[in-house]
């Protein structure tokens, strides 16, 4: 069976899939439907948007799909100005309540998230997701026990000079790494090619959650330490020969934001 079959009793040879191919695989028909060749095939990125810009429904793609429940596409009903609002009013969240998150919420975020755009529609995230607040709190327990390492050591750390007070914080009793955070994300891929598709899916994620009435915060420093100190890249658990690319913290916030910060003006040059 085809990769991709084109219905001829429904297809008008309109060409559209073939002008909107990402990799030009789809080869138009002089009089009627279009084809990919077999040896085309192994070049398809499983993009579906052959499937989803026929007018007539005439293309059905045979590799594995996970469609949304409702697959119609209706971005046109949303109102710029409350999506600039929306994307203005976000909030990077360091004070959460004391309250799980449920999973059942957890998974409809990442519903939307697993759509983030890719690089040729690679799809190379993988997650690790915790919602166990005292996994979390060891997580950042290694992050200070990695900076008092650190600080002992004669290197020019680039980060050495937060060291100190990161440390004083936590002997005092304050989480400054995760913030007491009841959830945590963290991005990863099986090679360090899967980066920018890893920041994508997670800057989604972080677009996405205020929907849910969530708040998130990158948290750089554990992903610091996750890097350089095996310990804490232990206890996270990531599979051997996996790549950690970034973990967020997300929770329902304690605070309401009533205001938009000001920001710096877009720094634009035109051509």
């Amino acid at each position: 069976m085809s990769l991709i079959s084109f219905d001829v009793e429904k297809c008008t040879a309109c060409g559209i899939c073939s002008m909107i191919c990402p990799v030009n695989i789809i080869m138009p028909g002089e009089k009627g439907a279009p084809s990919l060749p077999t040896e085309y095939e192994a070049f398809c990125t499983r993009c579906g948007h052959c499937e989803a810009v026929c007018p007539t429904n005439a293309i059905m793609v045979n590799y594995q799909s996970f469609p949304p429940e409702d697959d119609n596409a209706s971005i046109e009903q949303i109102n710029p100005e409350q999506l600039k609002k929306y994307v203005q009013s976000r909030r990077s969240i360091r004070i959460f309540k004391n309250k799980p998150v449920e999973k059942e919420k957890i998974r409809d975020l990442f519903e939307a998230v697993r759509f983030a755009p890719s690089g040729m529609n690679g799809q190379p995230v993988k997650w690790l997701v915790v919602t166990d607040a005292s996994e979390i709190k060891k997580f950042a327990d290694l992050t200070i026990d990695w900076m008092r390492m650190m600080a002992g050591k004669d290197a020019d750390h680039p980060l050495k000079r937060y060291f100190p007070i990161l440390v004083a914080l936590a002997d005092a009793g304050f989480d400054p790494i995760c913030r007491n955070s009841p959830g945590l994300v963290y991005a990863y891929s099986e090679n360090a090619s899967g980066y920018t598709d890893s920041i994508i899916a997670l800057t989604t994620f972080d677009l996405i959650a205020p929907s849910f009435g969530l708040g998130t915060c990158w948290v750089g420093l554990l992903h610091r330490a996750a890097v350089e100190y095996q310990p804490l890249k232990e206890a996270l658990g990531i599979p051997a020969g996996f790549v950690l690319q970034f973990p967020m913290l997300f929770g329902y916030p304690k605070y309401k934001h009533r205001k938009i910060p000001g920001r710096k003006k877009a720094d634009i040059i035109w051509r």
